[in-house]
């Protein structure tokens, strides 16, 4: 990916996301609409993966002394993305309501990354094999 084509991307995995987790946010616990079990997994999935992203985001704008140091939404995500879908006791499976509760959590937390990240000033950071070849690294060398 280009440069150029950076900014844009991420500005539509960010438009993802938050339409994801909007959509999430509609659920209604005993609605009709409320997602199957399988469903609900899938997009707690999918949100964990859009917040991963956008906290390494936000984290990569955050500069070292910064005043007031990084953004509290950033220990929240920390403490809550990657958690385990099941639970502490038997019969270890969560319900489909506290499946989607956890969807909806987690799509809380996205909104509050993704405003982050749309307001930071770095681009969120390509996945990369060393240091060396990160994007915001390479445009500081240059």
């Amino acid at each position: 990916m280009t440069t150029a084509a950076a900014p844009e991307a991420a500005e539509s995995l960010r438009q993802k996301a938050r339409t994801l987790a909007e959509e999430v946010l509609a659920w209604a616990p005993d609605g009709e609409d409320r997602p199957s079990r399988d469903e609900a997994v899938a997009v707690v999935h999918q949100l964990n993966a859009y917040g991963v992203y956008l906290r390494d985001a936000v984290e990569a704008g955050v500069r070292p002394g910064s005043p007031g140091g990084p953004p509290p939404v950033l220990s929240e995500a920390h403490g809550r993305l990657g958690q385990p879908l099941t639970s502490a006791v038997p019969p270890f499976v969560l319900p489909v309501d506290a499946v989607v509760r956890r969807a909806q959590n987690l799509a809380r937390l996205v909104l509050g990354l993704s405003a982050l990240a749309a307001s930071s000033p770095s681009t969120p950071p390509a996945r990369a094999a060393t240091p060396h070849q990160h994007p915001l690294i390479e445009r500081t060398v240059r």
